[in-house]
């Protein structure tokens, strides 16, 4: 099923990679009907009334489905110095269905720069790629003590390397976040802060992992590995 994005449903137009992909990829004409999502749960119908000016303009707009996430996960991450691996890592956490990804700033972090509008883009693509009817949500660099404090969760974990508790499946609900530390690993007052914070350490196995591994690894076991 070719999904496309709109993110206002209620404007009746498809414009810029949206535009680029549905015409000149797919080839679609005036009369085809196509199917959108606003990545909030919600697919409709539409159908292709007129191309012009790099516009797509659509109408007979009909919801056909709305589900509900049965949790919220959530990532927080100190991104990797290489962009491509960030990009690598949005892609799957997107993928697995993370419904937002926080970029955190730490002693240790190789990186205090995002790309957020060529992200929005992978994310989008990467959405469509696996039928999702959820948009992973991103926000820019924030650091790791104001992001405690500014953001609440139930279930909270920190994965740590020198921990020896596993993540325990069965007691996440529907807001969990897994932060997960750059390169040269957090610092141990930022571990005590983290603790004091409410967060669980927890490892992710013997090997030690990339930031972005670390990340895909840990939102993977909360989204799938936690919905049995």
């Amino acid at each position: 099923m070719q999904i496309f994005y709109l993110k206002n449903i209620k404007s009746d137009f498809l414009e810029g990679q949206e535009y680029n992909h549905c015409y000149n990829v797919l080839r679609k004409k005036v009369r085809d009907k196509i199917k959108l999502t606003d990545g909030k749960g919600n697919l409709y119908s539409a159908e292709i009334k007129e191309i012009k000016n790099r516009k797509i303009h659509l109408n007979k707009l009909k919801i056909l489905k709305s589900i509900k996430k049965n949790k919220n996960t959530f990532v927080a991450v100190a991104p990797p110095k290489s962009f491509n691996r960030v990009e690598w890592m949005v892609e799957k956490l997107t993928e697995i269905g993370i419904c937002k990804i926080f970029f955190i700033e730490t002693s240790n972090s190789e990186r205090n720069k995002i790309r957020i509008e060529r992200l929005e883009k992978k994310i989008i693509s990467a959405m469509k790629q696996c039928n999702s009817l959820f948009k992973t949500e991103i926000e820019g660099i924030i650091k790791i003590k104001e992001f405690v404090k500014k953001y609440k969760f139930k279930n909270k974990y920190v994965a740590d390397i020198k921990s020896k508790s596993d993540l325990v499946v069965n007691k996440i609900n529907e807001n969990s976040v897994m932060l997960i530390g750059p390169e040269g690993d957090l610092t141990n007052e930022e571990l005590l802060m983290l603790k004091k914070e409410g967060y669980n350490s927890i490892t992710l196995g013997k090997m030690i992992l990339r930031t972005e591994t670390a990340a895909v690894v840990g939102g993977f076991l909360m989204n799938v590995i936690g919905k049995k």
